[in-house]
């Protein structure tokens, strides 16, 4: 991690784990095994399965039928062995060895191993890394033996030279010799990689990239591409089109993180996961579209946003609970995969009623939301998918966070009611908040006790995102959630942004001290048009007198910032109109991801658009263009949070706060002022990996305004000082 300026790391909240090999093997029930963003997985020579537990910084060996645990393999750190956001896994063809992209410590490891004298626990018997050069992030990896010796393939995410935000794929020989490198695909008319992840490879050593950052990065008529791709090229980066095609491009869909060859020759079937709309897309070994799963009408072109659907996949027969707990028959399922990031074949698995004709599939899908790698029977015809075994416990625990999303920080006076003095956290995936007790002492430093969390029940909210609170005089707080969920339910007529009166519990006993949130309005109903919201994020509320406040919700799904006025004394809001549209030009949007209130105006976060937009009442000024640097750069900013002048960005890519005062005279009136940039996987040292919406505010008592920003994949809130306005 690196602190640039006036900001100081003050601790991180949130359970993590902490077990040791020496347990194993046991059963899965009894480990009770807990993943924190899982994405990569592979099989060894016995079927067992590796699994790259990206949030705890280690593997996790479990046996084939998904019963037991193994092996637990690793942990936070920079020596052989040790990892920082292990993303992707893959197994060496002929010899007991896995290679694991290490991207936080920039270096691919190979880790040779073997079981022990029972043959069940496998352990590492030595530990090498390689990499190429510093600056390099990789993700994807595959293996191939040609005909020249073997080749270690990876996707090298966030490589770009100077102005050139171009990645890159690097092929290294089985010793770590680099050998070869593209950032684009063929010389004439050349298809660009843009953060390429997940990649694997045929039995001719044909590549398949996930093209993931093509969307929001090349250029077309009028602005991005808007849709990622999924393309094929041979080892040397010269593109290889597919039978009765006429280029490269195996599918375009809103966010491909992963690819998959299941089979060989032309009854292959290429697998690919679009973790925005939580379906897994078929395509036979020419290309041609055989299924999606679950099956949906929908027009994939639509504006999907970061991580959409919740959900599992639909059989109409098995289904899970829905909270990573067992698997139970008759139970109905839900209709989507719950963000999955990455897909393998699974050998050693037999499925009931498949035949070439009518196949059947067994695959591994690591699913991002859910915390979990589960195993699948994926029917391509029926276009469904039976679940078979998972891998995850739930993290429901009362000192849990799963997937947490926004922040908000309540004042200290008499206007924060029972909330003062503390920190909220949308706890996403467990449809709750955890209120921080910021005055806690951190001991040891970086490490939260887990009395300084406390879960508070949102009883409408099912996917709480945005949280902003209104200090309302005599008539009390009221807290506004937003739901971020696109599936419609008759029971959500009333909105998708929750309105809770916040009163204190009981004044004795268990309820000494808690706090009641109850729903006393819901409006935002589901829908694209006025005044209705599909997949709505940030929310910022600014008072406008004694009794009415404006409300601003940016719905990344309809690319617009949507606007009321709320009475808090009647508990009534009524629409003002919203702002915006998909596009590219001054006053329209890509993927809007937060919002705030400032002096001058309202600023949104234009995240897929890599720039910030102040609407200043009546016309629309953007400041930022794509990039690494410190200024008025951004790449994906996904939060903006206004504290007394001073306007703090979150940007996704650079894991970056940057800070900026409000200027009239300065390049779109904002005056870069301080930044820190926060890149890994070890919570404790207040890294940060996929963050969400940040909050500021002047609440405990140590010097400096307190920063606090949830990040979602590593289950955890992370609590900085800055100290630079002083």
């Amino acid at each position: 991690m690196t602190c640039m300026g006036g900001f100081s790391f003050q601790g991180s909240y949130g359970r993590r784990v902490r077990s040791s090999a020496s347990s194993t093997p046991t059963t899965l029930a009894d480990s009770s095994l807990r993943l924190a963003s899982p994405v990569g997985a592979t099989q060894d020579d016995e079927h067992n399965v590796w699994i790259a537990d990206a949030g705890h910084n280690r593997l996790v060996v479990v046996d084939e039928a998904m019963d037991r645990l193994l092996a637990t393999v690793g942990g936070a750190g920079t020596e052989p062995g040790s990892f920082n956001l292990p993303l992707r896994v893959a197994h060496h063809p002929t010899e007991s060895a896995v290679f694991v992209a290490d991207t936080g410590n920039g270096r691919i490891q190979r880790l040779e191993y073997a079981y022990d004298e029972d043959g069940e626990s496998p352990r590492i018997t030595d530990a090498s890394v390689f990499a190429a050069g510093a600056a390099f992030h990789p993700n994807g990896i595959a293996l191939y033996e040609y005909w020249d010796g073997l080749r270690v393939i990876v996707a090298d995410e966030f490589y770009h030279e100077g102005e050139d935000l171009r990645g890159r794929v690097v092929v290294f020989d089985a010793d770590g010799t680099e050998r070869q490198s593209f950032q684009a695909l063929g010389e004439e008319n050349p298809t660009p990689l843009y953060w390429p992840q997940g990649l694997d490879v045929d039995d001719e050593g044909r590549i398949y990239v996930a093209n993931t950052g093509y969307g929001v990065l090349h250029d077309g008529l009028g602005g991005p591409a808007k849709l990622a791709t999924v393309v094929r090229c041979t080892r040397t980066g010269e593109p290889a089109p597919f039978e009765g095609r006429s280029d490269e491009v195996l599918a375009e869909l809103p966010m491909p993180r992963d690819v998959a060859v299941v089979g060989s020759g032309r009854d292959a079937q290429l697998f690919v996961p679009d973790a925005a709309t939580g379906r897994i897309h078929v395509y036979t070994s020419v290309g041609i579209a055989d299924g999606v799963v679950p099956e949906s009408d929908d027009d994939l072109q639509a504006h999907a946003a970061l991580e959409d659907g919740i959900g599992l996949p639909h059989d109409g027969h098995d289904g899970h609970d829905g909270h990573g707990g067992e698997w139970h028959e008759n139970r109905p399922g839900q209709d989507r995969f719950r963000g999955p990031v990455a897909i393998r074949g699974v050998d050693g698995r037999t499925v009931e009623d498949s035949d070439a004709d009518d196949p059947t599939l067994p695959v591994l899908v690591s699913e991002g939301l859910a915390q979990r790698v589960g195993a699948y029977a994926v029917d391509i015809h029926r276009e469904s998918a039976r679940g078979l075994d998972a891998v995850g416990a739930p993290r429901d625990g009362p000192d849990e966070f799963a997937v947490p999303t926004g922040s908000e920080l309540v004042p200290s006076d008499d206007t924060g009611g029972p909330l003062a003095g503390s920190a909220l956290v949308a706890d996403g995936a467990n449809g709750r908040l955890q209120r921080l007790a910021l005055d806690a002492d951190l001991e040891p430093a970086g490490s939260a006790s887990s009395d300084s969390l406390a879960p508070i029940d949102l009883s409408a909210t099912r996917f709480p995102f945005g949280v902003a609170y209104l200090p309302a005089g005599a008539a009390g707080g009221r807290l506004f959630v937003t739901d971020y969920t696109e599936r419609y339910r008759e029971e959500d007529d009333g909105g998708q942004v929750h309105v809770y009166a916040v009163g204190a519990g009981g004044e004795s006993g268990a309820d000494a001290g808690a706090v009641d949130c109850s729903l006393v309005h819901s409006f935002a109903p589901w829908g694209l048009g006025e005044d209705e919201v599909k997949l709505p994020r940030g929310v910022a509320v600014d008072p406008l007198g004694d009794q009415r406040a404006r409300v601003y919700v940016t719905d990344s799904f309809t690319g617009r910032l949507c606007v009321w006025e709320y009475d808090w004394v009647r508990d009534v809001a009524e629409p003002v109109g919203d702002r915006g549209g998909f596009g590219h030009f001054d006053g329209a949007f890509w993927n809007p991801s937060d919002v705030a209130v400032g002096e001058r105006g309202v600023y949104v976060a234009d995240e897929n658009n890599h720039r910030i937009q102040r609407w200043d009442g009546e016309d629309w000024h953007a400041v930022g263009t794509p990039g690494y640097g410190d200024g008025h750069e951004f790449l994906l900013p996904i939060s903006v949070e206004m504290y007394d002048g001073y306007l703090f960005v979150l940007d996704l890519v650079t894991r970056a706060i940057e800070v900026f005062e409000e200027d009239a005279s300065a390049p779109g009136g904002l005056r870069p002022v301080d930044s820190m940039r926060s890149f890994g996987g070890d919570a404790t040292a207040g890294d940060l990996w996929l963050p969400y919406l940040l909050s500021v505010g002047d609440v405990s008592p140590d010097d400096g305004l307190d920063v606090v920003v949830p990040d979602s994949t590593l289950h955890a809130a992370q609590r900085y000082t800055w100290d630079g306005a002083e």
